[in-house]
Order: structure tokens, then sequence, then C-alpha cells
């Protein structure tokens, strides 16, 4: 049983590694030529508070992380925030839908994830711009989104192991 300080400290400090994964992704040169695509490295993070803890603690860090992040960056209710945000959302939504009620692995909860993801963000973009011919992109974005998906849920259970032991 985990303290409460020591319980947020951790929360705390998931965030802010998943602040920072966010920030140093978007640094990153994606070597797919995909707009919107990038790996998911925060969602690592995502997946260990919601191993390590619960569903509510993974919908804060992820929140948490999409509204400071944004801040730092500037860019706060802009469009890449609203893109963000929805797609963290159903994300977020997906990964509890899949642990709780499928028998999924790490690995499947992930690759939900990964695709209910890039789903928020076309329906968010569809939104703003009125554009339902963006709708297009989706298979575009949902297929490399798998491996990195199954790549990122990797990480995060190799983090887990370590943590338990």
């Amino acid at each position: 049983m985990m303290s409460k300080t020591k319980k947020m400290t951790t929360i705390t400090m998931l965030i802010a590694i998943s602040i920072l994964f966010h920030m140093i992704e978007s640094m990153i040169p994606i070597p797919v030529p995909i707009p919107g695509f990038k790996l998911g490295l925060a969602n690592i993070v995502g997946l260990i508070a919601l191993y390590l803890f619960d569903e509510k603690v993974m919908l804060e860090v992820n929140l948490m992380r999409v509204l400071l992040a944004s801040l730092l960056r500037g860019v706060l209710f802009g469009t890449g925030f609203w893109l963000s945000l929805c797609g963290t959302l159903l994300s977020c939504v997906a990964c509890i839908i899949a642990k709780r009620y499928t028998p999924m692995s790490i690995y499947g909860v992930s690759v939900a994830g990964s695709s209910f993801h890039a789903i928020g963000q076309v329906i968010a973009i569809t939104y703003i711009y009125q554009q339902f011919f963006m709708q297009a992109i989706l298979p575009v974005l949902i297929l490399p989104g798998i491996p990195t998906g199954l790549c990122m849920a990797l990480l995060a259970n190799q983090v887990l192991i370590r943590l338990q032991r």
C-alpha cells in the first residue's frame, strides 16, 4: 500500500515526465511524411499510470500533460491544443474500456488508445475546419499508429516490470 504522499509524488513525477516526453517529441523529426503523425511517447506514461494506479490517475496525468504542455509551448486553446485534447480524451476512454471490459493485454490496450487518439484528432480537425474530406486521412494515421502503439506498450511494460521488482 502506497502512502498518500508517495502516491501524490509519483503522480506528479508521471505528469512531469509525460510533459517532458511531449515536448521532446515535438522536436523529433518524424521519418513518415504523414501530417499530424507522432510517435506517442507521452502515452508510455499514460499506460504506466493506468497499470500502476487506475483509470482516474491515467486521466489526470494525460489531461494535465495536454494542458500544461500546451501552456508551456504557448499554444493553449490553439488548434493543436484541441486536437491533442480530443485525441487524448478518446484515447483514454478507449484504453479504459479495453482494459476493464476485454481480456486485452497492455499491447492491445495501447493499440486501441493509439487508434482512438487518431480518431479523436480527425473528429476535432473536421469540426474545427468544417472540411469533411479531412476524414480521409484517418486510415493513414491509424495504420502507422498500430506499430507505434505496440512499441509504446513494450516500453511501458518494461518500466512496469522494473517498478514491480
